[in-house]
């Protein structure tokens, strides 16, 4: 689970960010318009006990690209929203998503993608990983800038090479542990021995370092220290689709993260992660697409820090064409961590066990207008009681468009 539930406007999110993306991939080249969305959310601040529902209401603005310059794909999406919370005031926040990506080849078989990716958003108030429950406003940001080269795309063997930079920040500096940079690069060997299979061998290497992460002695925190990793990675991936309505993804992989300082040994992992993600057109109407995950925390769940953990996840979303303009939308995530804590929360082996439920619906009234409704459900299991919790959101979004 890349990212949890947010406290605010779990619903406004989720809508907003569907209908922008889609609309670029119509035939007009760019988009622009307006978004306002109410959300009731159960438990703001994500307690193990207590009420503290609150009403958030979302306006926002959104703007994207779809064009071809040549040979050359430019898109963009982008959406600004400012979120207004009825009783809890201090919260009101602008939150932020900004996504381009440029296709590009030249005459040969060299190709390439560049994408950046850029998110402001209210930060969880109950993080867990070794810190309290934190109850005022603090916003978090993402960073993601990928580079990827492709020499032979489309003919039997192919070679590819990327290079990529994530960066995560808070705006309170109570969350600095969390702060986080990271510089991947890998290069991988891709053969298609038919023409609906494609393997790969890829060799990653990953650097690392959360600058402030806490150190504690007898179970209190005493100071913070750079905290850096070196990640190395062999790949073997898989790409089968079966007869076109459905495709199937894998990789299997051995994994192997040493930190520094010395005195962090005792987080080293090795060991075998992987995925598997399958994409199933059941029918016209019908759409599935099931995710499977095992992995350290920086591939997981990059916004902690739990370096130490292991995490599973289960990811499950459907879509159903219930007529030409109304479309239902259903999900479910289970994620499972295990590892050593070794916070002054708590210094014995930990769990955290997250699962999320949601279902809407979608109207597309015209071409221009639509409105969406979703219901949200998410509680989480710990061994340390202030870190489980169980919350709730509801509401609808409506959206107007120019071509």
């Amino acid at each position: 689970m890349r990212h949890p539930l947010r406290a605010a406007a779990l619903a406004v999110a989720a809508l907003l960010a569907l209908p922008a993306a889609a609309q670029t991939n119509d035939t007009a080249p760019f988009y622009a318009g307006a978004s306002l969305g109410v959300t009731q959310v159960s438990n703001v601040y994500r307690l193990s006990t207590g009420s503290n529902s609150d009403r958030v209401t979302s306006a926002g603005l959104l703007a994207g690209v779809d064009t071809r310059l040549g040979r050359q794909h430019l898109t963009f999406d982008g959406s600004l929203q400012d979120n207004r919370y009825a009783d809890n005031r201090a919260l009101n926040n602008r939150s932020y998503s900004l996504k381009g990506a440029l296709e590009w080849q030249t005459v040969g078989n060299l190709s390439g993608t560049l994408s950046a990716l850029s998110t402001q958003s209210l930060a969880q108030f109950n993080l867990g990983s070794g810190t309290q429950p934190y109850f005022e406003k603090n916003t978090e940001r993402n960073e993601d800038y990928t580079a990827v080269v492709r020499l032979g795309m489309g003919t039997r063997y192919s070679l590819e090479a990327s290079a990529s930079r994530r960066e995560r920040n808070f705006s309170n500096a109570v969350y600095d542990q969390f702060t986080y940079r990271q510089n991947a690069g890998s290069f991988g060997i891709y053969a298609m021995p038919g023409g609906n299979v494609r393997l790969g061998l890829v060799a990653r290497r990953t650097d690392g370092t959360y600058p402030r992460y806490p150190v504690y002695l007898f179970g209190f925190r005493v100071g913070s220290l750079a905290l850096d990793y070196k990640r190395d990675d062999l790949d073997f991936t898989t790409a089968w689709n079966a007869g076109g309505s459905s495709t199937l993804n894998t990789r299997i992989s051995t994994s192997r993260t040493n930190y520094d300082p010395a005195s962090a040994g005792q987080r080293n992992f090795r060991g075998t992660t992987g995925a598997i993600g399958w994409n199933w057109q059941a029918t016209s109407k019908v759409l599935l697409n099931l995710q499977y995950t095992r992995d350290s925390g920086q591939e997981t769940l990059a916004q902690t820090a739990d370096v130490n953990r292991v995490y599973t996840t289960w990811q499950l979303n459907s879509r159903y064409a219930l007529t030409g303009k109304v479309s239902l939308n259903a999900g479910a995530i289970r994620s499972r961590s295990h590892g050593t804590s070794d916070s002054a929360a708590s210094a014995v082996e930990s769990f955290d066990n997250n699962n999320t439920y949601n279902v809407g619906v979608q109207w597309a009234f015209s071409r221009s207008v639509s409105l969406g409704c979703q219901y949200n459900r998410a509680n989480r299991e710990s061994n340390i009681t202030q870190y489980a919790f169980s919350a709730s959101s509801y509401g609808c979004t409506g959206q107007m468009l120019v071509y």
